[in-house]
């Protein structure tokens, strides 16, 4: 019976994207993976927390999922201690890959977006194959439009479109490339009539020092006249 459950927990486990979990569960990892798989966020945390304390879980393990579980329950601070002293403890663990993506996404969550271009640009350069580059690459070019540095977040953006064609990424790379280029068509016209409305002021200040030279030459004309006039009277 323990061993259908786990086929069928590991099977559940890896639809949901987690296809590192390794067929050998130790019994003290089974309840854990069973609340992950009902999404019970909280309880994992509790169970992988007790499993640590007394032994049952290895740390590596009890970080791992402790990681997961606070990223999916949206708790990215907690995600991002947990995630560090996984890194910090296990730097050649079999996880790794996984934890730093998810460290540069809390990083990115909690707006640390510096921070997180290069946590990510780490993972991403140490595991170039892992089945989450494509993320990286993408969040990346989010942190890159965040700071409107527009023309750098259009190379990552692309390269998660040429690259990486199945991507789920792929999709939302894209309409921010549209963004990005409805952006560059939008300055491009405030430049236009910018231009425009300079050329139309220089054209309407001509006109008007015309108009002031004309009325000058009217003025002083009118008064040649009169000077004759009274010239011609005083004879």
């Amino acid at each position: 019976m323990k061993k259908l459950l786990l086929f069928v927990l590991f099977c559940t486990l890896c639809l949901l994207g987690m296809t590192n979990v390794s067929a050998q569960v130790s019994d003290g990892l089974l309840p854990v993976l069973e609340a992950y798989s009902r999404s019970d966020w909280t309880q994992v945390s509790a169970l992988c927390k007790k499993g640590m304390a007394d032994r049952t879980i290895s740390e590596a393990d009890g970080l791992y999922w402790l990681v997961l579980s606070e990223m999916s329950a949206g708790n990215y601070a907690a995600a991002l201690n947990s995630s560090t002293e996984y890194l910090t403890s296990f730097s050649n663990g079999r996880d790794r890959a996984e934890i730093m993506y998810q460290r540069g996404r809390a990083l990115y969550e909690l707006n640390y977006k510096e921070d997180s271009i290069k946590q990510l640009y780490d993972f991403v350069k140490a595991y170039p194959n892992n089945d989450k580059v494509s993320f990286g690459l993408f969040w990346i070019a989010e942190s890159l439009f965040d700071f409107k540095n527009y023309e750098r977040a259009s190379l990552f953006y692309r390269m998660v479109i040429d690259d990486y064609p199945a991507s789920p990424k792929r999709e939302a790379a894209a309409y921010r490339l549209e963004i990005i280029e409805q952006r560059k068509r939008e300055e491009e016209l405030l430049q236009l009539l910018k231009v425009t409305h300079e050329e139309s002021l220089k054209a309407a200040e001509d006109y008007e020092k015309k108009v002031q030279r004309y009325e000058q030459a009217i003025l002083a004309y009118q008064k040649r006249i009169m000077e004759l006039e009274a010239q011609l009277k005083g004879r």
